[in-house]
């Protein structure tokens, strides 16, 4: 606790690297994990067999907090997490929802902006790779994040999974 920030946990953490989605949309719309996909689901945190327990704390937790962190990887293979190599631009990039349902993308206005701490998953070229992204922000109602869409889905050798990190109030 060297940084006084309080850190919950998602459960489940991860998502395994499948292809979740076999069905190309025509105008490259997001696609959203835990809305749109078979056997998805939204993220959840804390404990399964007390989910109120995590509702009641991540409430004070805000009334408590100035700022809120959380960092979510993107594992890939054949779909683009954020920048797009081919295009040279950032329209196929991942858009993660806080939980008011705000859309956080990679381009737009800053404040509804993620950072990109790492980039593989930029060339569609077979290989596993992962898209780290951060998310800081001191309207703390807007975390945790509780769902993923990825654009760049849709083709069956394009595979995805999720690492859902710890959403931390300071």
């Amino acid at each position: 606790m060297e940084t006084g920030e309080t850190c919950i946990s998602a459960n489940p953490a991860s998502v395994p690297l499948k292809t979740w989605w076999a069905s190309k949309s025509p105008d490259s719309k997001p696609v959203w994990y835990g809305l749109d996909m078979n056997r998805g689901s939204q993220f959840t945190y804390g404990d399964y067999q007390s989910p109120n327990t995590a509702i009641t704390q991540m409430t004070f937790l805000r009334l408590l907090s100035k700022e809120a962190s959380q960092n979510i990887t993107y594992v890939c293979r054949n779909t683009v997490g954020y920048m797009d190599d081919q295009a040279k631009n950032l329209k196929k990039a991942v858009v993660l929802k806080g939980s008011n349902d705000l859309e956080i993308k990679g381009e737009g206005n800053i404040r509804f902006r993620y950072t990109v701490l790492q980039d593989t998953c930029s060339k569609r070229n077979g290989n596993v790779g992962k898209t780290i992204f951060e998310y800081r922000t001191q309207n703390v109602a807007r975390l945790p994040i509780i769902d993923l869409a990825p654009v760049d889905i849709g083709n069956t050798d394009q595979e995805f999974g999720i690492e859902i990190g710890p959403v931390c109030f300071m």
